[in-house]
């Protein structure tokens, strides 16, 4: 059953049952709420989820396979590349619930057929703060060996929260972006520096018909979406552990996502090359990989 967060500034619905995914994010505006994310609930909307978690890892595998630690392991999924980890469509627990706090638990051994070979827990809590949405993750190797670990969150949003828009801008600090060069979102080498058209460390609009699903090296954390003519601003703060962006921009679609990400994309074939760039924590047994991502909506 999905979970209403409400406040005077924000409002979300949750759902538990679908691995904590956001089904709305709207903010109160002159009198109206507006959606700064798809509503699923839409009968307009192709999306499953507004926003998503992305554990153990982020984003693909490379054909579902890996070597690490001396040993090669094989996903499910391998012809179309694993890909987002396997928690956005599993229920989760409730471990406590207020109006504008949730906290969900989730534990790999309680589940069949989890798509990945060591035993892990996770801890997500969302709370919404006056005009900040609070969001925090904690993955855990529960396994009895050393684990490769990533985490992340997939927010949609839409390009036009109000029907006067005409652009959405973006600005966000990153050092580089993985090649494509293979059309798969697996990089195709290290990553190397910025393309113009994907350049958003100065303040520009993000056009509709700019293709990008790139996955970006260097990130530091902060940046912000702003809708100029709604007269909204929404940034955003990631912690230390979020060393990768990912931006989707899908033409014809009324939403793009930015994904505050701890890995690269293929980040564990990465790391078994030695690419210090590949952004994978090993955890010990018993260790935890942490995360935060906030977001905050200002009225300019």
């Amino acid at each position: 059953m999905p979970i209403a967060l409400a406040n005077d500034h924000l409002r979300t619905v949750i759902d538990p049952d679908q691995g904590t995914s956001l089904h709305s994010f709207q903010v109160w505006r002159e009198g109206a709420w507006l959606s700064l994310m798809p509503d699923v609930e839409d009968p307009s909307c192709d999306l499953a989820a507004a926003s998503f978690l992305m554990v153990p890892y982020s984003n693909r595998i490379a054909d579902g396979a890996f070597t690490f630690a001396g040993q090669r392991y094989e996903l499910q999924n391998a012809a179309n590349h694993a890909i987002h980890g396997d928690v956005r469509n599993r229920p989760w627990t409730i471990a406590s619930q207020s109006d504008q706090r949730l906290v969900c638990t989730f534990d790999s051994v309680d589940c069949e057929n989890v798509n990945w070979p060591w035993a892990f827990a996770v801890r997500a809590e969302y709370e919404l703060d006056g005009p900040a949405l609070r969001q925090s993750l904690v993955l855990e190797n529960r396994a009895d060996r050393p684990m490769p670990a990533g985490c992340g969150w997939h927010p949609f949003f839409n390009r036009a929260p109000t029907t006067a828009d005409t652009a959405v801008h973006l600005e966000f600090q990153v050092g580089a972006a993985y090649p494509d060069g293979y059309g798969n979102r697996i990089p195709s080498g290290p990553a190397e520096p910025l393309a113009d058209h994907q350049d958003f460390r100065v303040a520009k609009p993000l056009a509709p018909d700019n293709f990008l699903d790139t996955c970006f090296h260097g990130y530091d954390g902060g940046g912000h979406i702003a809708w100029p003519a709604s007269g909204i601003r929404l940034r955003f703060a990631c912690s230390a552990a979020c060393t990768h962006l990912i931006l989707y921009n899908p033409p014809g679609k009324p939403y793009f996502a930015i994904e505050p990400v701890t890995n690269a994309n293929d980040g564990v074939n990465l790391y078994a090359h030695g690419d210090q760039t590949s952004g994978i924590a090993v955890l010990e047994p018993g260790q935890g990989l942490e995360a935060s991502f906030e977001l905050w909506v200002e009225c300019v």
